[in-house]
């Protein structure tokens, strides 16, 4: 099919279920000249996709929503086998793509109309924005949810008249690849929607070539995608790493807070960006939510299947498996303490890890300051809230918090001083599906917003348009009448009774 570039004998990459180690498929290495071909391919195809109003861009995206909840079974087990991932953690995929669709599908329209402002001079000269698309975006997709992270952000790049190019991860680009298939299924041109494969190379290629680059994965590859945008000068945006607090202080449902955690903590097998992994508690509670946190946690299924009775699955390799254990050895090794977990399961394959929880841990440790994205969480007990903000903002992350307190109200205010882009109150994950609210990160964590407005904007170019609709009624000429110093204080005076009119600020 168009669209999926590879050479004709070129070399392949073989995907495994990193719960079985079963092989589940292939996919072709794109050449640099492959890649140079798939943007070309989409900025030929993205001339005419621009031109389309919003509402014919957006009939197409309006039926790739509904396709992919009518082929939803297909999909949750794609992305399983590719993954090892629980089922429900499959279906959350499936149900945040179709929410970011539907959203910017009853919202895109209005973020991307055109914005009247204040004009220089009031009544006889008028400005406005428009947003006009880039041309081609780059997507640089990771493993942890390949079809949510492999499409979600190509949606409203396409709705807002761009072509987009996806790059997945090699180790989980079948889920990317469907994706694109079923919009194409749906309507789109095959070369508005191009996907290539590869490594670290690939991504570096297809850099080079398009005009906006979108990168979710690590900080340090990210630090590499920001300098390689910053020589040709290309907008980008990134969403890294992170070190994610949660902050429980007297007064919260110990209950409900402790169930926040294990869905903070455990959801996709503690493999999400915005997973908690710092718990600061307030001394008097401490021992109790510990308490609640562990029996929880002991409970938890783990496996894979295609059912929908696991809890948590496999994570993502071996190789990475043996990163989180290293984390929780070492944190053992300088004196924390395993509650609960801390285990390699080899009874149910090779890459599962026991949801993990720590205490007697310093801030001065590795698993205290580095990102573990892995089931492991450590838990700190705190004197008082300021202390718990103060903790919490020590890091060089600062991507999501969630905040239990006894009120909102209070919950809010301690959340106001967390140093991190989103803050969660009476919930951990609560942000990836608020469509409408902005979400990124700060320090360490990223450059820009994904959804809102914010999430379609930054796939345009603003261009500004002021007019008059009189010749020489705009500074330029008003100020070439200024000749002497007279007619200067004249000026002056008249800007200084502008200020006190209102109507016309």
């Amino acid at each position: 099919m168009r669209g999926i570039i590879s050479s004709l004998w070129g070399a392949t990459i073989e995907i495994r279920n990193p719960a079985t180690e079963e092989v589940v498929g292939h996919v072709p290495v794109a050449t640099a000249g492959d890649i140079l071909d798939a943007v070309s391919q989409a900025r030929e195809a993205q001339h005419c996709w621009k031109r389309l109003s919003f509402v014919q861009r957006a009939q197409i995206l309006g039926r790739f929503h509904d396709l992919i909840l009518d082929r939803r079974e297909q999909i949750l087990d794609t992305i399983q086998s590719e993954t090892g991932k629980a089922r429900r953690d499959a279906f959350a995929e499936l149900i945040t793509v179709a929410g970011t669709a539907r959203y910017y599908l009853a919202h895109g329209a209005q973020h991307l109309r055109a914005k009247r402002h204040r004009p220089a001079v009031p009544i006889i000269t008028s400005a406005e924005t428009v947003y006009k698309p880039h041309g081609v975006v780059g997507l640089i997709t990771p493993w942890n949810y390949p079809f949510l992270l492999g499409i979600a952000d190509a949606l409203p790049a396409l709705l807002a008249g761009n072509a987009v190019a996806i790059k997945p991860s090699d180790l989980t680009p079948l889920s990317a690849v469907l994706a694109r298939n079923l919009l194409v299924e749906s309507g789109l041109d095959p070369n508005l929607a191009v996907v290539v494969h590869g490594g670290a190379e690939a991504g570096a290629e297809l850099i080079r070539h398009v005009d906006y680059i979108g990168f979710t994965g690590g900080t340090e590859a990210g630090t590499k995608v920001a300098v390689a945008a910053a020589e040709r000068l290309i907008p980008l945006s990134l969403e890294l790493g992170g070190k994610n607090p949660m902050i429980v202080l007297q007064g919260a449902r110990l209950t409900e807070a402790a169930t926040g955690l294990i869905a903070g903590a455990f959801s996709n097998s503690g493999q999400t960006c915005i997973s908690v992994e710092r718990v600061y508690v307030e001394e008097s509670i401490y021992e109790e939510f510990a308490r609640r946190v562990v029996e929880k946690t002991a409970g938890l299924k783990l496996g894979w299947s295609n059912s929908w009775d696991m809890d948590m699955g496999s994570l993502i390799s071996r190789p990475h498996a043996d990163r989180v254990l290293s984390r929780v050895e070492r944190a053992v090794d300088e004196g924390a303490r395993v509650l609960v977990g801390g285990k390699r399961r080899t009874d149910l394959g090779p890459s599962f890890v026991e949801p993990t929880i720590l205490a007697n841990v310093n801030d001065a440790m590795a698993i205290s300051r580095e990102e573990t994205f892995g089931p492991v969480v450590a838990l700190y007990p705190v004197h008082s809230a300021d202390e718990a903000v103060a903790r919490a903002n020590d890091s060089e992350f600062g991507l999501n918090a969630s905040v239990w307190a006894g009120g909102e109200r209070r919950a809010r205010e301690v959340a106001r001083q967390i140093e991190t882009g989103s803050a969660v109150v009476n919930a951990t994950l609560l942000i990836y599906n608020s469509f409408d609210v902005p979400m990124g990160g700060v320090k360490h964590s990223g450059i820009g917003r994904r959804h809102g407005e914010h999430g379609i904007l930054r796939y345009t170019q603003a261009q500004s348009i002021v007019s008059s609709i009189a010749s020489g009624a705009g500074y330029d000429s008003l100020l070439a009448r200024i000749k002497n110093q007279r007619t200067a204080n004249a000026f002056v005076a008249a800007l200084r009774m502008w200020r006190r009119l209102p109507w016309i600020r």
